[in-house]
């Protein structure tokens, strides 16, 4: 795929020669294909991007060494490969306001590179202690059932605030929410209600109002609240408490999401950003000879089979297919959800040896092969199959 979006450009690249500014554009694009992916956090003020960015970037983890995080760039700053998008509810208005412009028709047709975060998770149902989970069974829903959800990879609750505070938990704020715990929970009950009375004078013990204070803003009063349960519950080190709280903050299944969706599809995501640039200037600068590029870029998107996959795996994990159980599972991870190799497609070792690949795609081939032309079955779930299979053939076509 790379090969074909650079010989578009070296190709617009010799129609644009005399053009210093689309020179540099067509450039930029070429260089773009080689570097890492950018990925931008946006959404409204006080949705949380610049938290969740830094929960994600500031202690990097191998799966997202190679992305680029964007802290919500203008329309004038890096143009971004792929987008995080924050909102505080999933009310109609916000999630309306989450789309992004419809663009070209490749933009549309190819549209798999945004994932929409319920950021603030905590604050959900008043930040009640089961306020995470609500959140998570809100984004779950929401993703299901909301049409306005259908265009992203996925919806995720996450809260940032307890990411960012779980990662960096130092030792001296592990020792204060110990020695917190450790107060009878009758008598500190009524002073965690909230900021005001866990910052009120008559706090009980000689730590200091403006220490207080501190670990809510680290944290927040649900973390807080959070943080003295867990250790009631057996997080007695800060190495645990960490844990713990970065694992139920939503961040595992964001990180998670963005490898699978944005790092294992790094090429084809920049491949789609430097044809939207191309597109866009061949319709504002047209040329002479333009339009056999053009062409060749419908005939690219037309080809990009990595754009189905995509879809196809974000249809089926929001339940939008008629595929469930065994053969969803089974058809994602073939369509590259669980990585892209052949044996991660497959559910083989990495070591698998090629026959065993073969073998294993070959079978898989086939049962697909029926269910795609099943009459029983319909359309949709036909043509759901009619992908699997493409991306089966393309397997076994590297062992032909």
């Amino acid at each position: 795929m790379t090969q074909d979006v650079r010989d578009l450009l070296h190709a617009a690249a010799g129609l644009y020669r005399d053009d210093p500014r689309a020179s540099a554009l067509l450039h930029d694009c070429l260089n773009r294909l080689e570097q890492p992916l950018r990925v931008a956090f946006t959404g409204a003020p006080s949705s949380g991007k610049t938290t969740l960015a830094a929960a994600l970037g500031e202690y990097p983890t191998r799966a997202l060494r190679d992305l680029v995080l964007l802290d919500d760039p203008g329309p004038a700053d890096d143009v971004p490969d792929a987008t995080v998008r924050l909102v505080r509810h999933l009310e109609p208005d916000e999630l309306a306001a989450a789309h992004p412009p419809a663009g070209s028709a490749f933009a549309r047709q190819s549209a798999v590179n945004s994932v929409l975060v319920l950021s603030r998770a905590d604050e959900v149902g008043a930040g009640r202690i089961d306020a995470l989970l609500t959140a998570k069974q809100l984004a779950r829903r929401a993703w299901r059932e909301d049409p306005l959800c259908t265009g992203f990879l996925g919806v995720i609750a996450v809260a940032g605030q307890l990411a960012y505070g779980g990662r960096s938990l130092r030792d001296d704020e592990f020792d204060l929410l110990a020695a917190f715990a450790a107060v009878p929970r009758e008598e500190l009950e009524r002073h965690v209600l909230s900021v005001d009375s866990f910052t009120d004078p008559a706090f009980p013990g000689p730590i200091p109002v403006e220490t207080r204070r501190s670990l809510v803003v680290r944290f927040g009063m649900f973390g807080v609240r959070l943080a003295l349960t867990l250790i009631r519950t057996g997080c007695d080190d800060r190495v645990k408490l960490s844990a713990e709280l970065v694992r139920r903050s939503g961040l595992g299944e964001l990180r998670d999401t963005l490898a699978g969706c944005f790092v294992a599809r790094a090429e084809a995501l920049r491949a789609r950003t430097a044809i939207i640039r191309l597109e866009a200037l061949l319709a504002a600068h047209p040329r002479p000879g333009g339009d056999r590029l053009v062409s060749r870029v419908e005939r690219f998107a037309a080809a990009a089979h990595d754009f189905r996959e995509l879809r196809l795996i974000a249809d089926i994990r929001g339940g939008r297919t008629a595929l469930s159980g065994e053969p969803a599972e089974e058809a994602v991870r073939l369509l590259g959800a669980q990585g892209t190799t052949p044996a991660d497609r497959l559910a083989l070792e990495p070591d698998a040896d090629p026959d065993e690949i073969y073998d294993a795609g070959l079978d898989a081939l086939r049962r697909w092969r029926h269910e795609a032309e099943r009459p029983d079955r319909p359309h949709a779930e036909r043509a759901a199959a009619h992908v699997v299979v493409r991306s089966t053939e393309g397997l076994l076509s590297l062992f032909a």
